[in-house]
């Protein structure tokens, strides 16, 4: 009886998003010490091909807290909430211009400091995208 190898991958360090619509659903960028840049920009480390993203749209760091968003000018929204900056979650869902990422993080966060600095919004329902006739191009920088 012959079985089917399965190729070996390594889970991310940190964490990582994956794509969750459009034609590269279920690609998956690790995130990246000590921050991923996400917009339009060949510099970026996930470029996101779409009319509604900045060159430099945000930014995710890695933290002793969990992966922190700044939103660099551009419209993130967080579950269905537009965020400027936010610690984010296991299961949390991205919305970048089109294109919609889910959030794995492998880390546990550090202990809670004696002061809150930020609060998390309890997670929403991201509810039924559906299907859009404006179909982004994802390209994952190497």
């Amino acid at each position: 009886m012959h079985s089917k190898k399965v190729p070996f991958r390594p889970r991310p360090i940190t964490g990582e998003l994956v794509v969750r619509n459009g034609p590269k659903v279920g690609a998956r960028k690790t995130l990246l010490l000590p921050c991923t840049r996400i917009g339009t920009a060949e510099t970026c480390d996930l470029r996101i091909l779409d009319d509604d993203v900045r060159q430099h749209h945000c930014v995710i760091s890695v933290t002793p807290d969990g992966p922190l968003l700044d939103s660099l000018g551009g419209t993130t929204l967080v579950n269905g909430d537009p965020v400027n900056r936010r610690i984010l979650l296991s299961g949390d869902f991205l919305t970048i211009g089109q294109i919609i990422l889910e959030v794995f993080w492998y880390h546990h966060p550090a202990p809670e400091p004696e002061h809150q600095y930020y609060q998390t919004p309890g997670k929403k329902n991201v509810g039924n995208f559906g299907n859009n006739s404006h179909s982004p191009r994802l390209r994952v920088a190497s």
